[in-house]
């Protein structure tokens, strides 16, 4: 044409897809307002009726499913199309800017419907109960706006609002399948930063598991910290290289990104201390030191300050998995002694920049874990002041733990998944030395009224039941009113561990090989209580005891299905295939090929 091009100074290149993105965002948004204004009064369910939950869909609904396929739960694309736009390009106000101040709108998910004002409620109970404990989440950010900018994040916010939300605990049965449904879809969705939060929401406070359910935190777990560094946030200062879109690397968003990979190794770390499989060091990662070097500088205090005691904990863990638990002779007795008044000498120095009483709380819980380990010695050649230490651990933590449950309206039914094993953990170590003669090492008085009050909590940590507090307080009550528990078929003391390879775990378990064998009609199948006497060192193949040829054939010679097929024990990572109801947890009628 002859004509020269010329771009004004005012001209800006806009994303195309973005912008369409943010239409099509819009578009859905008032699609579901003139649906709400229009939406039909709901019927209740039949029988059984939920005033907030509803099976029947409006007809909007129903025409999402058809474009979905008519899949049970939303598809993974719906949970993560927004997300994806608005979290890379890291827009941090709301898609509609006048979207809190308009009315909540219900929403469903794999057909069951929650009402706006159970909305608003979860929301708030969340944010005053539980959002304190992960502090990322926007607080000011309306149900309507989090929903539209991350479907997933919504659901997972109010599926842990049901935990201890009284207005309607039905809430939890239903809502509770279908959002862990949409946690697994996540897995094959585009990662966000939204994806990672709402499953750190679920793993933090995991829901209620029975014997109907699967194990799903642990591998959850695993999924949560290979999706983080997917998108390159063990790398905050180097995120670009992970994303596809160009990312706003300002302070405060490599400050995000350095917190919520914090808590994802807090998480991860945590969960494999019980299974027997401590995560490596987290100082360890990244292993550039510049990069190391700003992810921890833009850490909070709290955040250093619980990974510093996790990382000692851990690395106690696999320092004396490497030195030998399952059969241990004398001088790994004496090597164990050693390790592990160093990992407590080190818990101890990081306590001294404990500012608040929950820090002075954590210290206790990184006591009690590497304190616990003695207990894999022979009961023999335990330490008196050793044991009084450990006693006294045990008592702080379940002490603190009461003083948690009445500082809020919930309670210690609010708190962390760590706490919970923690908790359970205090009570097995003081029913074991309780119900023996290691208790002339104790102070008795204090330790028997720790342990009822520890029983308490589990009733009061219970959200369903039949789930792990429930089980494990009924178990603990059977066991110290039983004459048997800790005693070998002659009578005499038996006190050592036998299971033996779970780490702290393991000492929990050990409780409930006792009240299987007694309660559950599981004699038989696990391996025969350890004796320990003056003259003959069981544990050591030097002094007459089993070498470790001998005591892996002898525990081979039990081995059952059944050894499997306990719900509690399920909850560590043994699988479950039978009914809780059932009077004995057990139909003893599987006999493995």
């Amino acid at each position: 044409m002859g004509h020269e091009c010329k771009i004004s100074e005012p001209f800006k290149r806009e994303h195309k897809r973005k912008r369409a993105s943010e239409f099509e965002q819009r578009a859905r948004l008032l699609q579901e307002r003139l649906s709400a204004s229009y939406r039909p009064n709901f019927e209740p369910l039949a029988g059984r009726a939920w005033p907030s939950v509803n099976s029947v869909e409006s007809a909007r609904d129903s025409r999402s499913a058809e474009r979905c396929g008519q899949s049970g739960v939303l598809p993974s694309s719906s949970f993560q199309s927004t997300s994806a736009t608005v979290d890379e390009s890291h827009v941090q106000q709301d898609v509609v800017s006048d979207d809190r101040w308009e009315p909540t709108v219900a929403r469903t998910i794999n057909g069951q419907s929650v009402d706006p004002a159970d909305i608003d409620q979860l929301f708030d109970h969340f944010r005053t109960a539980y959002a304190p404990q992960l502090p990322f989440l926007d607080p000011l950010k309306s149900p309507n706006a989090q929903y539209a900018s991350s479907p997933f994040l919504f659901w997972a916010i109010i599926g842990v609002g049901c935990r201890t939300y009284a207005r309607n605990p039905t809430l939890l049965a239903v809502l509770a399948p279908a959002v862990l449904a949409a946690a697994l879809s996540t897995l094959n969705s585009p990662v966000t930063l939204q994806t990672i939060q709402g499953l750190l929401t679920l793993l933090h406070w995991p829901f209620p598991k029975t014997s109907a359910t699967s194990d799903l935190l642990y591998p959850l777990t695993g999924a949560l910290i290979n999706m983080a560094m997917q998108i390159g946030l063990h790398l905050p200062i180097s995120a670009q290289e992970f994303s596809k879109v160009r990312l706003c690397l300002d302070t405060a968003e490599i400050e995000r990104r350095a917190r919520t990979w914090g808590f994802c190794q807090l998480i991860h770390l945590r969960s494999g201390v019980p299974k027997g499989s401590p995560a490596p060091a987290v100082f360890d990662i990244p292993y550039d030191l510049d990069e190391r070097r700003i992810m921890f500088d833009n850490l909070s205090a709290e955040q250093k300050f619980e990974l510093k005691l996790q990382d000692i904990v851990n690395r106690c863990c696999i320092a004396a998995s490497q030195n030998g638990l399952r059969v241990m002779t004398s001088d790994r007795e004496r090597s164990l002694d050693t390790l592990l008044a160093m990992f407590s000498a080190q818990v101890a120095s990081i306590g001294l920049d404990a500012s608040s009483d929950l820090d002075r709380f954590y210290v206790q819980l990184a006591h009690l874990c590497v304190q616990s380990l003695h207990l894999y010695k022979s009961p023999g050649s335990q330490d008196p002041t050793i044991l009084f230490d450990l006693s006294n651990t045990c008592c702080q933590v379940l002490e603190f733990s009461e003083l948690i449950d009445k500082a809020s309206h919930n309670g210690v039914a609010t708190s962390s998944m760590w706490i919970y094993i923690n908790v359970m953990l205090a009570c097995h170590v003081l029913l074991r030395l309780l119900k023996s003669s290691l208790s002339c090492s104790i102070d008795t008085a204090r330790a028997q009224a720790a342990f009822f009050s520890g029983v308490g909590l589990h009733k009061r940590m219970s959200l369903q039941n039949d789930d792990l507090s429930a089980r494990n307080g009924v178990a603990l009550t059977q066991i110290w009113n039983s004459t048997r528990a800790f005693r070998s078929p002659n009578g005499s003391e038996a006190v050592a561990l036998r299971v033996r390879s779970r780490l702290i775990g393991g000492i929990i378990l050990d409780g409930i090989v006792w009240w299987r064998e007694e309660f559950g009609e599981a004699s038989g199948i696990y391996a025969p209580p350890l004796l320990d006497r003056d003259d003959v060192r069981t544990n050591d193949p030097a002094h007459g005891g089993p070498s470790s040829e001998a005591f892996r054939n002898s525990t081979s010679i039990h081995a059952s299905s059944e050894l499997f097929n306990d719900p509690m024990s399920n909850e560590f990572g043994w699988p479950v295939d039978y009914d809780i109801f059932s009077a004995l947890w057990d139909d003893g009628s599987l006999v493995p090929n």
